[in-house]
């Protein structure tokens, strides 16, 4: 006889669920992953650029450039703010996302564990039924040769 456990769909259903989430952590943190890569691309530009205009200069200062650079770095500051907010955003995201996988995860085990003690339960039964019958024959073998001994 073969094991059957009867909330087999519902496992393969959990594990399927928590395959997607795993795949939609994934997809999160490859956007925080890009976030971050943004964030960093623009403050290195930023830091680069006050590096070149803190340098020492000779000669005359262009006023129009200095009001285009301070133009700059205003939308500079603006970008690095937007793209520090969608790093928050996105790590929320990834948080969130992780706190479903933990939770499909479990849900998974539950599932499994009872699986498995379903499976050590029918196995001990089976055992129970197998040692019965070879009692029984044992028992038959006897009284055969006790009958046969007598007669």
């Amino acid at each position: 006889m073969k094991f059957i456990f009867r909330l087999e769909a519902p496992l393969r259903l959990a594990r399927h669920h928590e395959e997607s989430s795993r795949r939609a952590l994934g997809k999160a943190m490859a956007r925080l992953d890009a976030c971050l890569d943004t964030l960093s691309a623009l403050q290195e530009a930023m830091f680069l650029e006050t590096a070149a205009q803190s340098a020492p200069r000779q000669g005359e200062i262009w006023i129009q450039g200095q009001n285009l650079y301070l133009d700059w770095v205003g939308g500079q500051r603006g970008k690095i703010g937007q793209s520090r907010d969608a790093c928050v955003a996105a790590e929320k995201s990834v948080a969130e996302t992780r706190a479903d996988l933990v939770e499909k995860r479990r849900a998974v085990q539950v599932l499994e564990r009872l699986r498995d003690r379903r499976l050590a339960q029918w196995k001990l039964e089976e055992s129970r039924k197998e040692l019965a019958e070879g009692s029984d024959v044992a028992g038959r073998r006897w009284m055969a040769q006790r009958r046969a001994e007598s007669g």
